[in-house]
């Protein structure tokens, strides 16, 4: 699952293992999805639901209800967040920075941050274009694939550090 409008590599990775299915939302509803319009059958064919807060394109920021409807219908239906945080530096009120994922994970007692990964870039928040460094959080078993898999494809070197359930790589 996908939300519509999306950054274009979001499609091209579903494309081959899965049927990715765009879930619309815009203007109506301030570029936030709504989870409950969605129906259970739909639910339950999704393995991953990619998000991005704050939205490529839009700007919307999820707030800390919205990640919890997330992570309960995650549990519900078993599948996993993949949430695209590269913009979680760059917001419009410095008052009120966005609310990460595993923010939210580890002030709801969901600390084994399982079924949510949660990317993070320099490269945006940091005006480093083409630097192509960054990170991926979240759930260890998820990442321990991750690791595998950036071992035979990518860039050569990838670093993974374990803080108690937490996984981090580099």
């Amino acid at each position: 699952m996908i939300l519509n409008p999306f950054y274009q590599i979001y499609e091209g990775d579903g494309i081959g293992r899965s049927c990715p299915l765009l879930y619309e939302y815009g203007w109506k509803n301030n570029f936030l999805p709504d989870p409950d319009s969605t129906s259970d059958p739909v639910w339950w064919r999704c393995r991953l639901c990619y998000v991005c807060s704050p939205g490529n394109l839009s700007g919307a920021v999820f707030p800390g209800d919205l990640w919890l409807r997330l992570l309960e219908l995650a549990g519900r239906y078993d599948f996993v967040i993949a949430t695209d945080e590269l913009y979680s530096e760059i917001y419009a009120d410095e008052a009120r920075s966005p609310i990460s994922l595993t923010q939210v994970c580890a002030e709801s007692g969901h600390d084994d941050f399982s079924r949510c990964v949660v990317f993070h870039s320099l490269s945006k928040r940091s005006n480093l274009p083409s630097l192509c460094s960054g990170f991926v959080a979240g759930d260890a078993a998820i990442l321990d694939s991750f690791l595998l898999y950036r071992t035979y494809h990518g860039l050569h070197h990838a670093a993974a550090c374990s803080i108690g359930q937490h996984r981090c790589l580099e």
